[in-house]
């Protein structure tokens, strides 16, 4: 269970600006291991809440 709580998010801008910038996220455990990506589009702040709520199901999966 505490290693739920290590878990990352890393964002990258991969291209465009503004309302059309292309978002790279990745979601890394303790070890640095990659466990998910994925991508958005639009400004970062909506990225970052994609990849918060990616991270917030994989918090969730392994208690279950």
């Amino acid at each position: 269970m505490t290693q739920d709580n290590t878990l990352q998010i890393k964002l990258r801008l991969k291209g465009g600006s503004g309302p059309n910038a292309n978002w790279h996220w990745e979601i890394h455990d303790a070890s640095g291991k990659v466990v998910k990506t994925g991508s958005a589009v639009g400004p970062e702040h909506k990225a970052f809440a994609t990849a918060r709520i990616a991270k917030e199901k994989l918090e969730q999966s392994p208690g279950k």
